[in-house]
């Protein structure tokens, strides 16, 4: 990892320029010539999946998928399964109700959390006991949550501009953000204070919360249409351009900052970060495929393909190494233990 921690160092300094061009605002006229329209990504349809990679588990429509440790969360409509990969494949895995209006599904240290409207749960990776509630005191609806290493809990919402932060049950502070907000996912540094970072598909942005100051971050463009985003370790963000065909990687150490874009042809949707290969992985839904990536060099260099189902638009990888698909339509649920790179 020294030798990727090097690379990003050397690489932010050749796009340093280039970040205030990416910034947030709103598209300028160059010479009369409109610019090409960017924001508000929406996934392709699969073709039909051909013979995919690893295990397939048959599984109603996934809505999102999440890794903490080598335990796996699926959310689907109403319900949210929780397991190792062994456990998921055997039918043993513990299964949860959960309400349909509940939002996006995040991972940290032994729990999975679930914004559900006006409350937050909390599913932990071991053990049989149900999820613990904790009720928020918001104005809006709370459709995303992500939980530092430290304790701290951010809560946002798809129709406000707000962010909140709850500690040890209670709110600690509020403070407003450029945008409603799509994902929010906490980054985790081990050199320093763990950052947030939020995206809003509608304009294709990133941005870091400066939350220590009670105030937003630094924002960035993700190329043309921001997919989805997914946090590794050191800082690393990996986030899909899925109409740029593109792999963008983000640091979020102190404030946002691209340092790499690399080519990911086809329809790059979901994006995950494999911590037991230092691989940055993208789906790819027009060919029913997932790209790895390694991100060492500056640049990233493509390490290979695996099929997978049909939609899989959401994916996550275990400590251990299994990536995990889920298929948006019913194509089932991915497991892949080996899968075979260059």
């Amino acid at each position: 990892m020294n030798s990727l921690r090097s690379s990003l160092i050397l690489t932010a300094s050749l796009v340093s320029a280039g970040l205030t061009l990416s910034a947030c605002g709103t598209n300028p006229l160059l010479h009369g010539q409109e610019i090409e329209s960017m924001g508000n990504a929406q996934p392709v349809q699969s073709p039909a999946s051909d013979s995919p990679a690893g295990q397939v588990v048959d599984f109603p429509a996934v809505i999102d998928v999440e890794a903490a440790g080598d335990t796996v969360a699926v959310r689907t409509a109403d319900a949210l399964v929780v397991g190792t990969p062994s456990q998921l494949q055997s039918g043993q895995a513990r299964e949860f109700d959960i309400d349909p209006n509940c939002g996006d599904l995040t991972s940290s240290g032994d729990k999975f959390w679930l914004a559900c409207v006006e409350k937050l749960l909390s599913f932990p990776t071991t053990g049989s006991t149900g999820p613990a509630t904790l009720e928020v005191d918001e104005d809006f609806p709370v459709t995303a949550v992500a939980q530092l290493s430290t304790g701290e809990i951010f809560v946002g919402s798809n129709q406000e501009a707000t962010v909140s932060v709850y500690l040890n049950g209670e709110k600690t502070d509020t403070f407003s953000v450029a945008a409603p907000t799509d994902q929010l996912v906490a980054v985790h540094n081990t050199d320093g204070v763990d950052n947030v970072v939020r995206t809003w598909g509608e304009d294709t942005t990133i941005q870091s919360l400066d939350w220590r100051n009670s105030r937003e971050g630094g924002r960035l463009r993700v190329g043309k249409g921001v997919g989805q985003i997914s946090a590794g370790n050191h800082g690393v963000v990996v986030a899909s351009d899925a109409l740029g065909e593109r792999v963008a990687i983000y640091t979020a150490q102190d404030v946002v900052r691209l340092h790499q874009f690399g080519n990911a042809p086809g329809q790059p949707w979901a994006a995950a970060w494999d911590s037991s290969r230092q691989l940055a992985w993208v789906s790819d839904l027009k060919n029913n495929q997932a790209q790895a990536f390694e991100i060492s060099t500056g640049v990233p260099v493509d390490k290979g393909r695996i099929a997978t189902v049909a939609d899989a638009r959401t994916m996550a990888v275990t400590d251990k190494g299994t990536v995990v698909l889920g298929s948006a339509t019913g194509d089932g649920l991915q497991l892949v233990t080996d899968p075979q790179l260059d």
